[in-house]
């Protein structure tokens, strides 16, 4: 064949199958599909390795769970049974958002453990106003690729931004960092979405919580949930006059972090009398470095720091 020929039909580039099975149930108001990928290494259906994916999705909105767990099949993937069900957690705040997810698949009467959560959060419409002690931002801006949220946090105001990117079709990765008068950082990044709609009618929920801390106010649990609004039935006589405080959404958490520490007007002085306070020597010393900077004190021992944390 010549080469204008092989132009005019280039080879179909090769295919790589996958296999997604939907499993469906309802939690506490919020209808949820669980997807499971069953994903050869050859990318036929021979046996061999397999990846398996689970991911979730509710409201438009699929998320991926759990790691990725890999499996030797020497049946056929495209007819596997598998066992998905949710028990609820421990108590929790709000309470019924808490779940436990156990998914297993089943092969010629044997079933093998795939999938296990302990930390799945989501619900419909759950009380967040029963968290007594907890501060909220408030949303201040939705631009084109980014929320802005304001919040106090103990007694520092806080500016928390949400910015996502498509990535490629329907899916979007979404960071979230802070900045308090002028000093900040990211607390995740490249947390990735899947789509079906605008990823701007998604919104979060920004909470913190404050915790027994020395000084008073130094210490915070915050936690960050997604929402989307979940569109009422037209067949549900209930709602036939829907009014705007009469909205519904979907919640589920996505992140948090028990150890925020920041605070405003912090009383350092309240730590006792035998602390000693240390006092500035004045003005910072410059220090001009070749570029790239060379190995120093503190690139060698990141580990060793690490390890201490860890071990303490």
């Amino acid at each position: 064949m010549s080469s204008d020929a092989s132009r005019r039909n280039p080879r179909p580039l090769p295919r790589h199958e996958r296999y997604i099975y939907t499993y469906r149930l309802v939690a506490n108001g919020a209808p949820l599909h669980f997807l499971i990928s069953v994903e050869p290494d050859t990318g036929k259906p021979r046996p061999g390795k397999y990846s398996f994916h689970l991911s979730l999705k509710t409201n438009g909105i699929e998320r991926s769970l759990c790691e990725t767990t890999t499996r030797i099949l020497g049946v056929d993937p495209r007819q596997l049974n598998f066992v998905v069900f949710m028990f609820p957690g421990k108590a929790s705040a709000p309470a019924g958002c808490l779940w436990s997810l156990r998914v297993w698949l089943r092969v010629n009467g044997v079933d093998h453990r795939l999938f296990g959560e302990d930390e799945l959060w989501v619900a419909k419409d759950p009380d967040f106003n029963a968290i007594g002690d907890a501060s909220f931002a408030r949303l201040r801006n939705i631009d084109g690729g980014e929320q802005i949220y304001h919040g106090y946090v103990g007694k520092a105001l806080v500016t928390f931004t949400i910015r996502w990117e498509c990535v490629s079709n329907k899916l979007y990765k979404y960071s979230l960092m802070y900045e308090a008068s002028g000093v900040g950082d990211i607390l995740f990044e490249d947390f990735r979405l899947r789509l079906d709609g605008d990823p701007r009618a998604v919104t979060f929920l920004i909470f913190t919580i404050p915790y027994v801390s020395m000084p008073t106010g130094a210490s915070h649990k915050l936690r960050v949930w997604l929402r989307s609004l979940f569109p009422l039935s037209s067949t549900d006589p209930s709602t036939s006059y829907v009014l705007p405080f009469n909205d519904s959404y979907i919640y589920q958490r996505i992140w948090k972090c028990d150890s925020f520490k920041i605070g405003g007007r912090l009383e350092f002085e309240t730590l006792g009398p035998k602390m000693t306070m240390g006092f500035s020597s004045g003005m910072p010393e410059m220090i001009v470095m070749p570029n790239p900077p060379p190995l120093d004190l503190h690139r060698s021992t990141a580990s060793i720091h690490k390890e201490i944390k860890e071990e303490f």
